[in-house]
């Protein structure tokens, strides 16, 4: 998910994701880990924050999937970035740092995985300062990501990123550009 599925409240997010159920169509995983539960949970979920968890469940939303494409074993999660955050102020989830959740995320796919690759859907972007540029400040602190495919900042990347081990691609906005790695 990112900042703009917050547009229209909890109760217009809920209703999306019911009316994508009820299409009748093939649904897109959703992938998000980065939302903390146990600490909305331990002050008393509000209701706005049940109805997306309810909601969430009933899609069948998850932190992490394998998919497996000619022989190799890909490993896939998401997160949702502070500044995508700050843009959704109408979101009322709580979300844990994205560093934190990325490792604890990678070391339950080491662990219980065998992933040729893992990479990280993210909306939180890239910025020119490199202090400011999350996916950037992920990449460091989570070497053991192959890949980060970075969303939110609407950066395009006729490169990639890289840092350590760990490319961090971005084809730009709005469908404009298809990326290939």
């Amino acid at each position: 998910l990112g900042n703009h599925e917050f547009d229209y409240r909890p109760q217009g997010l809920a209703n999306m994701l019911e009316a994508a159920m009820n299409s009748g169509e093939t649904l897109p995983q959703i992938l998000l880990s980065n939302v903390d539960w146990a600490s909305m949970e331990a002050e008393g979920l509000t209701e706005e924050q049940s109805l997306l968890k309810e909601a969430f469940d009933r899609y069948g939303m998850k932190e992490y999937m394998i998919i497996e494409k000619d022989g190799v074993k890909i490993a896939l999660f998401g997160i949702l970035g502070e500044d995508a955050l700050d843009c959704a102020p109408l979101c009322p989830l709580v979300f844990e740092d994205s560093s934190a959740v990325a490792k604890r995320i990678v070391a339950e796919i080491e662990a219980n995985e065998e992933a040729d690759m893992i990479i990280c859907i993210s909306h939180a972007g890239t910025w020119e300062d490199e202090a400011k540029s999350e996916d950037e400040i992920l990449a460091k602190n989570v070497p053991e990501i192959d890949l980060i495919v970075s969303g939110h900042t609407h950066t395009t990347l006729p490169e990639p990123i890289q840092h350590g081990d760990t490319y961090i691609v971005s084809c730009g906005e709005y469908g404009k550009n298809l990326g290939t790695l």
